[in-house]
């Protein structure tokens, strides 16, 4: 699964700038005004307003994906998190995406 780093604008926190662990960094993400938020991985919980599928599309195109996070905070209590049979959990949307059932 896809690991991503999640930073925080300091000024608007709810948006939320995810980054694959294996991506440089972009240079707008500037420690005046974003602070490093969170580790994730697709498998484990993932913050609201993240949404898998998007995030891979996104960072492959322009190296980070965009979102909002309408806590203040990227706290694990803060985050949802899927049984593996759900047919909303990533592996399920990654599996649509990929053509297969």
């Amino acid at each position: 699964m896809t690991s991503y780093r999640v930073f925080q604008h300091r000024r608007e926190p709810g948006l939320c700038c995810a980054v694959r662990e294996t991506m440089l960094i972009p240079p707008f993400i500037r420690a005046d005004r974003w602070s490093f938020g969170a580790n994730f991985r697709e498998d484990d919980g993932l913050p609201y307003g993240f949404e898998p599928l998007p995030a891979r599309e996104a960072s492959a195109a322009f190296g980070y994906y965009l979102f909002h996070h309408p806590c203040e905070t990227l706290a694990l209590r803060h985050c949802r998190h899927w049984p593996d049979d759900a047919a909303d959990s990533p592996k399920a949307a990654l599996t649509q995406a990929a053509g297969g059932w």
